[in-house]
């Protein structure tokens, strides 16, 4: 016996379908999945509020024990560039902008 679908019969099949997954499986849509973003100190330091230089940055912002989880390859040595988290580090630093000593100078 063979079967003559059109598009509509396999709408309608797909919709089935995925109702009996949902009822057994707690899915979230791929949109509600936030991913995290990281990126080199360069492109952090071009989206923070205030301009500073990639050394102030290195030595000033990215050792606070806050950014512990978010900075990685921060002392690893040449030929293995920082990452930083920028999903999560740039809303913290926006949020605690006034806490932070931004006049801060480079040692000579």
């Amino acid at each position: 016996m063979q079967a003559s679908l059109d598009e509509q019969d396999y709408q309608v099949i797909t919709n089935e379908v995925l109702r009996r997954i949902k009822e057994c499986y707690n899915l979230v849509p791929k949109q509600d999945v936030q991913t995290d973003k990281w990126v080199g100190i360069k492109e952090f330091t071009s989206k923070l509020p205030v301009i500073k230089d990639k050394e102030w940055v290195r030595m000033f912002l990215l050792p606070l024990p806050v950014f512990k989880p978010w900075v990685i390859n921060l002392n690893a040595g040449q030929g293995r560039p920082a990452r930083v988290n920028l999903t999560k580090a740039l809303p913290w630093i926006m949020s605690h902008q006034a806490d932070i000593n931004w006049n801060q100078s480079l040692p000579r």
